[in-house]
This record gives structure tokens, sequence and C-alpha cells, in this order.
């Protein structure tokens, strides 16, 4: 299982990749958080032929999330991404995420300022495309309070069903050169665990 739905406008577009003859763009999606606050800004990847809106469009679509690996000189990077063919999703929500797999690593538990537990995850989660490729995703999360001590207690390769948000945020890099980089990393916010 892996399904997002999700609602934002879409930001950004441009070209990804060819793969055979088929070409791939990306693009962001602007996702409002419940209470409109902040918002989520979700990356996208989708085949260019399924995509008939346009820059700035406000959207409804699903997919599921995925990661890709690649290394150059300085680093090893992971791209966590929603693929998507803009169809509607059955549950409209500006941010739904169902997901399952195992428990690859978990970090220490640790407190937020006020007391709160909370743990950071990564859940191994396999899906198959329909001409049959297995498709590996390392999806990175975070959870809270009894969540979180259900992970711990639950330990490393556990099979789990979660529900939750898909959200970003932006931090500070420092590179070997001194020199500062912002980016932007994703992850599922737990609500529910259900061991499976």
């Amino acid at each position: 299982m892996n399904d997002i739905a999700l609602r934002g406008f879409l930001r950004d577009i441009s070209f990804s990749h060819y793969q055979g003859a088929i070409e791939y763009e990306k693009a962001n999606l602007i996702c409002p958080r419940t209470g409109g606050k902040e918002e989520d800004v979700i990356s996208l990847r989708y085949k260019k032929y399924t995509n008939k809106y346009k820059e700035g469009d406000f959207i409804e679509l699903k997919g599921n999330i995925r990661s890709y690996s690649s290394k150059d000189s300085e680093r090893n990077n992971v791209q966590i991404y929603v693929f998507t063919y803009f169809d509607k999703p059955e549950e409209i929500s500006n941010n739904l995420l169902k997901l399952d797999g195992r428990i690859c690593k978990i970090d220490e538990l640790r407190y937020s300022k006020s007391g709160v537990p909370y743990v950071h995850f990564i859940l191994a989660n396999n899906i198959f495309t329909n001409d049959g490729k297995k498709i590996n995703s390392y999806i990175p999360c975070i959870c809270y309070s009894e969540n979180a001590n259900k992970i711990i207690s639950l330990g490393v390769s556990a099979k789990i069903e979660i529900i939750g948000e898909f959200h970003s945020h932006t931090y500070k890099k420092t590179l070997d050169s001194g020199e500062i980089e912002f980016r932007v990393a994703h992850e599922a916010t737990v609500k529910t665990i259900e061991e499976v």
C-alpha cells in the first residue's frame, strides 16, 4: 500500500528526464496545511502527456511516494517525490497518506522542548507498476507521543501500516567549501500505526 491524496497549486513545471521515448516532467505542488499558516512544497514526477494542467492551477490528485538515490562527487543524493498520473483521489484531502512496509532504521527516541517524545524512522515500501516492475522506496517518517514509543517497541524489521501526512521543511546545509545551501527535506508525519 502506498497512496497519497493531495490538493494544492501547481508550480515550477519543468523537464525531468526521458525513459526510452517517454518524456517525464517534474513540478512542485504547494499544499496549504490545515489551519492555513504553513504550506508544504511537495515534489511531483509524472509522464508529460498525463498533465493537462498549467502553471498556477489549483488541483487535486492521487499518487504514491517514491525515493530515488544518486551519487555525485560530493554526496549521496536521495530525492523523495510523489509520482502521479493526475487521477482524482477518492478521498478529498489537502494531504492524506496511507503507507505500509517494514521498518528498516530507527533513530533514538528524543524529546521536544515541551517534553513530547518523538522518533525518526525509515519505512521500506515496495510497490509494483502496471507492467509488473517492483519499485523499492525508503520513506523517512516521524511520529510523536504514544506512536513514538510504539515504533521503539516494535523495532527494526516490523511490518506496519501507517496513516498520516507528507510534509516538507527547509534547512540550511554548510558545504565543505563553507558555502551555505538551503535544501528541502520531506517526511511522513505519522498519525496512526498498525502492526501487520
